[in-house]
């Protein structure tokens, strides 16, 4: 039973005529008289009556014709909603993005797609840890991730677009603030304010930290990264994240770490992804003007 049968059928309805219908539908009377044999063996009832030429609608045909009458309703309103998701240049793109490139490296990305198709729309999902936005795309969750590189065992595409340098973070005025060159040994005795298990970056500190031989004595776990922030300013303890892109907080002083250590940031997307033209329209965009971001 396909959309045209149907269309057919409720065109029979009101002519009772296959040649009328044939005009009506822009086909031909054998056309028409196959779809209704088609529908009415599926239904396995008859619809219409006989009668020569003419056709005389029955109960079942009457019966029948409401419901074709919503079903054509539902399925057009489905193929308008589907054409409008997919639309190149103003249909929906579903972006994962990991919470800590909220502030900086998102809005650039959803800045450059509006630059070029101003009426695509986005529905972003935020996630702490990047295991969970590949999970999403290989789950079809989402189209798109902003978050580092694919771990080998993900089949996903990846995009960098920009990488971060990761520091020391000391309140205002801390005695390793000024030092010439803190290290992270220096760290052992401070109170550490880190990331909270399960987020993208605690394992990157924690591998940087058990290299260099140190257990820190953790204060406070967090997920945000904009309490971390607040927490070491307000003088509870120091700690290891980004240098912001978006300006840095007066009262909380970056030492860049030694040897450099820095955390690259990208764009992810399955192959599946391309088979939407909206996403697959955002990912070319993304990949032939990302320098701009």
């Amino acid at each position: 039973m396909d959309l045209r049968d149907l269309r057919q059928f409720v065109s029979l309805f009101e002519t009772e005529s296959t040649r009328d219908t044939a005009v009506e539908m822009g086909a031909d009377q054998s056309t028409i008289s196959r779809s209704l044999g088609r529908l009415e063996e599926e239904l396995g009832v008859a619809l219409f009556h006989r009668q020569g030429r003419r056709l005389k609608v029955n109960r079942f045909g009457v019966l029948f014709q409401r419901h074709a009458i919503r079903a054509i309703r539902e399925l057009e309103a489905g193929q308008h909603r589907l054409k409008v998701l997919s639309d190149p240049d103003s249909g929906l793109i579903r972006l994962g993005f990991l919470q800590s490139v909220g502030l900086s490296l998102l809005p650039a990305v959803i800045r450059l797609h509006h630059g070029i198709s101003p009426d695509a729309r986005f529905e972003l999902i935020q996630a702490e840890a990047a295991r969970d936005l590949y999970a999403w795309l290989e789950d079809d969750i989402i189209d798109c991730a902003v978050v580092t590189p694919p771990p080998a065992a993900r089949q996903s595409e990846w995009l960098q677009l920009r990488s971060q340098q990761l520091c020391l973070v000391f309140p205002l005025g801390h005695r390793l603030a000024t030092a010439a060159t803190p290290e992270l040994s220096d760290l052992a005795d401070e109170p550490f304010i880190a990331f909270a298990s399960g987020t993208d970056l605690r394992p990157v500190v924690d591998a940087m930290l058990s290299a260099s031989g140190i257990a820190p004595h953790i204060a406070f776990e967090t997920s945000e990264i904009e309490t971390l922030r607040g927490l070491i300013a307000a003088g509870l303890g120091v700690g290891i994240m980004p240098l912001p892109e978006e300006g840095t907080n007066e009262h909380l002083t970056y030492r860049p770490l030694v040897p450099e250590q820095r955390r690259k940031l990208g764009l992810a997307w399955s192959v599946q992804s391309l088979h939407v033209p909206a996403v697959e329209a955002f990912i070319r965009g993304v990949t032939l003007h990302g320098e701009q971001i």
